[in-house]
């Protein structure tokens, strides 16, 4: 909920570019109909494993990190029971009241992939978006999804789908470069989270400017960057700032 206590739906908005700047329309931007219970993030390391010359055991080095992973679980119903835009969800199917115009569980479906998955005609991808909730502000592309029918009219048209997403992060080439630019002799700085401290405060006294913080809060998988905890430690690589 916000702070004025108004239940806020989750929203995924659909960019054409992997800066983020460029959705428009309501074609872009999908609101779910019921916030989900979880996530799950994943971290992951590229290794590699070598073997030396004579020797039956392999070594195995970090090469990498992979790119992070989210992984959402999202539902659509047609039964009636749920109610987008506020109804909440009602106490049982008979229950007097419930629109005759249900909503269409495939419509809805459709409207949702339309925006996370169809392809981009310059890109030739799916698109970008940006997974909207509360303080998670997560730019990302889906490269998984396996859809579920679980309920069903008689004619056999469902009623009723959940839809398991994975969506990997997204940081384009430009802001990769900069905060991995390993040919400065200083590499990083560590600097400890302080009560007070926010994370365009602390970019602002390392970089002498705030408007890195969400590439400094993707580079440390902060997912909630509005509330740092006194005590973690935040890392600031060398950014290009010219």
């Amino acid at each position: 909920m916000s702070s004025t206590g108004e239940l806020l739906k989750m929203q995924i908005v659909a960019y054409d570019d992997d800066s983020f700047s460029s959705a428009t329309g309501p074609d872009y931007v999908y609101e779910v109909l019921i916030n989900p219970e979880s996530y799950a993030l994943t971290y992951a390391s590229i290794i590699n494993d070598k073997s030396t010359q004579g020797s039956s055991e392999s070594t195995v080095t970090q090469n990498k990190r992979a790119p992070q992973t989210v992984t959402f679980k999202f539902l659509f119903d047609g039964t009636g029971v749920i109610q987008r835009g506020g109804g909440g969800l009602l106490s049982g199917l008979a229950v007097p009241g419930l629109p005759t115009n249900k909503p269409d569980v495939m419509q809805d479906y459709e409207k949702f992939k339309s925006v996370v998955y169809q392809y981009g005609s310059d890109t030739h991808q799916p698109r970008y978006v940006q997974l909207q909730w509360g303080s998670l502000m997560y730019n990302c592309q889906m490269i998984n999804m396996t859809i579920t029918f679980k309920l069903f009219n008689p004619d056999g048209t469902p009623l009723r789908a959940e839809a398991n997403c994975t969506f990997q992060s997204v940081i384009n080439e430009t802001t990769l470069a900069a905060i991995e630019n390993r040919q400065s002799p200083d590499l990083t700085h560590v600097r400890t989270v302080k009560a007070g401290d926010t994370l365009p405060l602390l970019c602002y006294k390392e970089y002498g400017d705030s408007r890195y913080y969400y590439q400094i809060a993707q580079f440390n998988r902060l997912t909630d960057f509005k509330k740092l905890i006194p005590g973690a430690k935040i890392i600031f690589p060398p950014i290009t700032t010219s």
